[in-house]
């Protein structure tokens, strides 16, 4: 076989690997990543809490989705009330209790369940304040067993 088809195999394959991961990942994030919006039917709200400026809220719910409710664990949601936008902040179903406390732009979330079940979408969120200035909010999980169901 010449070098320029051996070659050619190659970059084939590589090109076929790449195109399957593309589609693999864009399926899994509309499929398993973005679980639909909070609604009454499935979820319900535990918790809400807002920031200083009142620009942003975390909504915590504890929903059960899925055929026969199947998937049953605890969602957190960044929404920004001006615009009605939603970011999904969190979702897991290992832990019994999720304690949220909001200090300056870091939400810390204390949980007494496995950390390899937390699915955290993204470690930092962006969002606009009443001005329409660029905001951020971090997320900080911990682990704690004895982390009681409240937020502080």
């Amino acid at each position: 076989m010449s070098l320029i088809k051996k070659v050619a195999l190659i970059l084939l394959a590589a090109g076929a690997t790449f195109a399957l991961i593309v589609t693999s990942v864009i399926v899994y994030q509309y499929t398993a990543m973005e679980p639909p919006l909070p609604n009454d039917t499935d979820c319900s709200m535990q918790r809400l809490l807002q920031t200083e400026e009142n620009a942003a809220e975390i909504h915590h719910y504890y929903c059960q989705r899925g055929s026969n409710k199947s998937w049953q664990g605890h969602e957190l949601w960044l929404v920004e009330p001006a615009s009605d936008r939603w970011q999904r902040m969190l979702t897991t179903t290992s832990p019994q209790c999720l304690q949220l406390t909001l200090e300056r732009q870091t939400l810390h979330v204390a949980h007494d369940g496995d950390k390899g079940e937390m699915n955290l979408a993204e470690p930092v969120f962006i969002y606009k304040d009443l001005n329409g200035q660029s905001q951020t909010l971090a997320v900080d999980i911990d682990n704690q067993p004895n982390a009681s169901c409240r937020s502080d």
